[in-house]
């Protein structure tokens, strides 16, 4: 189910008192169910959404013999002050349930919790993905709402889903973490006596005065007497030992989010996750060893991810993206695009205008297939999938055939899932320097001259830059597509070497895969170029200027020219444009006359 709060268009009020809908749908419910199931009238009295003259059941008093919903079964208890907004509400509630799950143990006052929650929502300056604590925690109760069919009310929602009451601790562990304003201090000179004890005067050379002073900061960014680092670990801590989550207080989570069920969810420090976006129990945002600084992924808005999903390394997952449970991600995944398998493959677009975040479609039924045949089902693509996986994963990927003529032929995959033919059987449209191309430019002894020079003899815009290749057997795209035959070959730009030119550019990884997922998409899906996972150089003209402005940082002017094929506006150094003249040369010659595709 999707409504305006998914879509993210409207923010539930945040206004205090009675004007408040939220809130007073929270009361409505809690009345109609205390009519109904008196025993709850305790915890949500305890939690301020039963009125002040409501008077529950003290927990020496014995239960009413009669199971009728009259109010003379509550007859002697004690009283609890009513909550006067959404916000309080939702303090008292989360407090409660984590003092609950400690027991006898418990590691922090649950009166000061309360106040820390409270504080934390009405801090209005430090926002998080954009958008206040309150906005947040509403939007997130809303989603739980609208997106999970076994939640019927919004008092459920906010009662009893851990993945809920994970998330509202997070919000404020972040803003203890990295409080909004830098300059208050940690604490105050008593808290520091309890702490430290006698601290001498700063000066005499001891660490802990100049901590005290402000003149050393051991927690590094975020801690130290800006924030209260070992007060967000704990609400960390408490949070993954109570409710089986654990998201770490630097990391960023945006409004709207549903965690369904919760148990085993990781998210690390540098990970963020976009509005709108649904994670499903046992998913890891983590890292993928011991490297340090930004490594963990970034989830964009209206994603989806399945059930035990991993997503490890400093990757981006794009908006609008469905990943399939069970799912081992390794690698960029671009926006609007469907993934499944270990390791991840993409098998699929994600139907225009659709949020997966929001729709929650599991069973991946509104999957437009990656290769774009309407004979050619999901399954089948999916299957096809799995079947050059176990291809992959041989040490040798090539085979050698004979053609038709008695010759010759290599077949092999590259990088990006694109097929050549060489040999007898057929012409390679590349020319006489396509082997030098894909050799990345190595040449002779004048290397280092023609990397100072353009083809023009003018000084170089851009110089030669080796493109990385990484683990080629984990790009999303290997084995998926089929030979590329040589009459498109010459009418198209391949995978590889769109990624190989746009990392020439200076271009992310991520960057190069979403602009030649969208280039696919706009291909037409009866044509023979998108079974191949090639894009037509009439496609590349006419798209690339508007998607390279949306999905990369390069200046229109250099987008331009790479969209018609001039070098002289592009000014590679010889050394760099050795391995695009061909292809360049083509798509100018293509640019100029409007040649139409062959297919």
């Amino acid at each position: 189910m999707t409504n305006e709060y998914d879509a993210g268009n409207t923010i539930p009020s945040s206004s205090h008192g009675d004007d408040d809908e939220l809130f007073l749908r929270l009361r409505r419910e809690a009345a109609a169910v205390v009519r109904e199931e008196p025993i709850l009238a305790m915890l949500l009295s305890k939690v301020g959404l039963l009125d002040d003259d409501c008077v529950v059941p003290s927990s020496s008093s014995p239960p009413s013999s009669s199971s009728s919903s009259s109010s003379s079964s509550v007859l002697v208890g004690q009283h609890h002050r009513a909550a006067s907004s959404f916000e309080e509400a939702i303090s008292r509630i989360v407090s409660h349930r984590l003092s609950s799950c400690s027991g006898k143990t418990e590691s922090i006052c649950p009166n000061y919790l309360r106040n820390l929650l409270e504080e934390s929502f009405d801090n209005v300056r430090d926002l998080e993905m954009g958008h206040t604590m309150t906005e947040a925690v509403r939007m997130d109760a809303m989603a739980i709402l609208n997106r999970d069919p076994a939640c019927e009310t919004l008092l459920e929602a906010v009662l009893f889903m851990k993945g809920f009451h994970s998330l509202v601790l997070h919000r404020a562990a972040r803003r203890a973490w990295r409080p909004s304003s830098m300059s208050t201090s940690m604490t105050n000179d008593d808290e520091i006596m309890d702490i430290a004890g006698d601290i001498p005067e700063s000066g005499e050379g001891d660490d802990t005065a100049n901590i005290a002073s402000g003149g050393l900061d051991p927690w590094g960014e975020g801690g130290g007497r800006g924030g209260k680092r070992f007060v967000a670990l704990l609400l960390q801590s408490l949070a993954s030992s109570a409710f089986g989550v654990d998201i770490h207080p630097a990391s960023s989570i945006g409004a709207g989010i549903m965690i369904d069920h919760a148990t085993g969810v990781v998210i690390g420090e540098t990970a963020s996750v976009g509005d709108g976006t649904t994670i499903l129990h046992g998913v890891t945002l983590g890292g993928t060893g011991k490297e340090t600084g930004d490594r963990h992924p970034k989830i964009g808005r209206h994603v989806l991810i399945g059930a035990g999903t991993q997503i490890l390394g400093n990757i981006t997952v794009g908006d609008r993206s469905k990943i399939g449970a069970g799912s081992v991600v390794l690698r960029p995944i671009p926006s609007g695009a469907t993934a499944v398998g270990a390791p991840a493959r993409i098998i699929g677009f994600t139907a225009r205008g659709e949020r997966p975040g929001s729709t929650v479609d599991m069973n991946l039924k509104g999957v437009e297939p990656l290769l774009g045949d309407a004979r050619m089902g999901l399954m089948d693509a999916t299957k096809k999938s799995y079947i050059n996986v176990s291809k992959i994963l041989r040490k040798d990927t090539s085979s050698t055939e004979m053609d038709s003529s008695g010759g010759t032929k290599t077949i092999s995959n590259d990088a990006g899932g694109d097929s050549e033919v060489s040999g007898h059987a057929t012409g390679d449209s590349e020319d006489s320097t396509s082997k030098e191309d894909d050799r990345d430019g190595v040449g002779g002894v004048d290397e280092e001259e023609d990397d100072n020079v353009t083809d023009f003899g003018t000084p170089p815009k851009c110089r030669w830059r080796r493109a990385s290749s990484g683990n080629d057997g984990l790009c999303p795209f290997r084995g998926m597509f089929g030979v590329i035959p040589a009459d498109i070959k010459r009418n198209c730009i391949t995978h590889k070497r769109l990624r190989d030119l746009l990392l020439q550019e200076g271009c992310s990884e991520g960057e190069c895969l979403e602009v030649y997922f969208e280039l696919l998409h706009s291909t037409p899906s009866s044509s023979d170029f998108r079974r191949c996972g090639a894009i037509p150089l009439e496609v590349y003209s006419k798209c690339f200027p508007d998607i390279a402005k949306e999905k990369t940082g390069l200046d229109a002017d250099r987008v331009q020219a790479l969209a018609e094929g001039d070098l002289r506006a592009l000014g590679m150094s010889k050394k760099a444009s050795r391995r695009f003249k061909s292809f360049l040369n083509r798509l100018g010659a293509s640019t100029s006359s409007r040649v139409p595709s062959s297919s």
